[in-house]
């Protein structure tokens, strides 16, 4: 048992639930429930709980959720965490120690949270793993790919083959999903058109009986309003950046097309962006509201939340859903969705879809067909976002719903994907090779640590990354190759190792 835990500093627990330093058939939670760690989550860097997404059995059930670190039960409440709607997902509180006093583990909902205390479950003394924490860290620090030492004698035409290849098979990707999201749409309309009036009288096993429709046909597909709707879910996901793009691409599920031409309100950009607010869960009280135009423009937003609430029938996304912080002002939920109203009335009035295939089909280079998408994208949101980020004071200078830079990350991911897309499904080679055009013309998007790693370890100014698609082929080349030292399978791993290529 632990006795003393002042110096130990939560990052390094972090490290070990991780790694999950700790012996698994023995953890049992101070309830002595049963624990089994099926997937230990995804390491949020952000403000909220500390794993998103973990999988948990305790007891006999199995739970989905987050799970929150802390040295002691009591650094619950030292940390607020009790009154913070963003911890109502949380499925178990690790400690190393219970501590003096331990109160019960509650979130902001009043459910009683199971917790688990590692200090009489770790596989080896604490001295023990921070040794083996200091070497994890080492070997995260140097990061480094397997070939870094040996490969600045590699041909440069190699490389820049295999990366424009690596680039199209990312896009592969990415056609593939919406690919996926095509076919859904399609089953689901056949599935809401089947004859309900129809009665079966089954005999033998249900099992052995073929599905209730043929496969899809191009008939299926044709559909206009399942390509608007691909286009739209692909824009949301766009705005949401690396922090928002699950919430976004659920509001955008949520809120579909359908739904607002239902709600007969595609051509009232106000009475949209109330739908969409209201069902993001990010309309704020108006007593919380200081400033006199923010309160004047969301009582009249609340108003028509509250007469399209009542026909709308699908989900509500809670504002802990939401990542305000850190995140740069210009990337707020709240001005993305400004950003995205203006779009969906462009996708549904304006044919967005139609516009962007005619431009694809166009005669002349790639640069040209991304300056008539980027002026297709323009945004022209309310007057209210023009110097607003959110529901506070108004700036003194002017801000941008959707900057040059997300323009061109929605081109890029959204509409050269789906384009292919549309291009396969219908055979149509003039589309396609607009599309290709495009992606090899895109310009580079902003470095990451990805691409500055690859060209600092593999590149090393042999080769420059002057487009979005010698970008994407590197983060595809360290994705899916290098950091799963796929060598054996790597144009590089070959020439370097040959047969010997797979064995570390």
């Amino acid at each position: 048992m632990v006795k003393r835990t002042l110096n130990i500093h939560e990052r390094f627990l972090r490290h070990i639930w991780s790694r999950q330093y700790v012996e698994p058939v023995a953890l049992k939670t101070t309830e002595n429930q049963a624990v089994r760690v099926l997937d230990v989550g995804r390491l949020n860097t952000d403000s909220g709980p500390d794993f998103r997404n973990a999988v948990i059995r305790i007891g006999r059930a199995t739970y989905y959720g987050d799970v929150e670190i802390h040295r002691t039960v009591a650094d619950w409440r030292h940390h607020q965490h009790f009154s913070d709607p963003r911890y109502n997902k949380v499925i178990l509180h690790v400690v190393l120690e219970r501590g003096s006093n331990p109160a019960p583990t509650l979130v902001s909902s009043g459910r009683n949270v199971p917790v688990l205390v590692l200090g009489q479950f770790l596989s080896e003394s604490i001295r023990s793993l921070w040794q083996k924490a200091i070497l994890d860290d080492r070997a995260l620090l140097r990061n480094r790919i397997r070939c870094s030492d040996q490969n600045q004698f590699v041909d440069p035409e190699l490389l820049k083959g295999w990366i424009r290849h690596l680039a199209v098979e990312r896009l592969e990707l990415k056609l593939r999903r919406f690919d996926e999201r095509l076919r859904e749409l399609a089953q689901v309309q056949l599935l809401a058109v089947h004859d309900r009036r129809s009665r079966w009288r089954v005999q033998g096993n249900p099992d052995d009986l073929p599905p209730p429709h043929a496969e899809l046909t191009l008939k299926n597909l044709v559909n206009r309003e399942f390509w608007d709707q691909l286009l739209y879910e692909g824009v949301m996901e766009c705005l949401g950046y690396s922090k928002n793009q699950e919430p976004f691409l659920r509001l955008a599920r949520a809120v579909t097309l359908q739904e607002v031409r239902v709600q007969r309100i595609e051509n009232n950009e106000e009475a949209l962006q109330a739908l969409l607010l209201g069902a993001a869960g990010l309309l704020p009280k108006l007593k919380t509201v200081k400033d006199k135009e923010s309160r004047l423009f969301v009582r009249r937003l609340t108003n028509e939340w509250r007469t399209r609430k009542k026909v709308y029938r699908s989900a509500i996304l809670h504002p802990a859903d939401w990542q305000f912080f850190p995140t740069r002002p210009a990337n707020f939920p709240t001005l993305r969705i400004a950003a995205a109203t203006s779009l969906v009335r462009t996708i549904l009035c304006d044919d967005l879809f139609r516009r962007i295939i005619e431009i694809l089909k166009r005669p002349g280079d790639g640069s040209s067909g991304i300056q008539s998408l980027r002026t297709l994208l323009a945004v022209r949101p309310l007057p209210f976002w023009i110097n607003h980020y959110g529901f506070e004071n108004a700036l003194s200078k002017p801000v941008h719903s959707l900057g040059p830079e997300r323009t061109d990350a929605v081109i890029a991911n959204a509409i050269i994907p789906l384009s292919l897309l549309y291009a396969r499904t219908f055979k149509d080679r003039v589309v396609r090779g607009g599309a290709l055009r495009l992606f090899e013309s895109m310009p580079p998007a902003a470095e990451n640590s990805i691409t500055l790693m690859m060209q600092k370890q593999l590149l090393k100014e042999r080769l420059l990354l002057s487009s979005v698609s010698a970008q994407q082929g590197v983060i595809q080349l360290y994705k899916f190759y290098c950091r799963e030292e796929r060598c054996a399978e790597c144009d590089v791993g070959v020439a370097l190792f040959g047969g010997a290529a797979g064995r570390v």
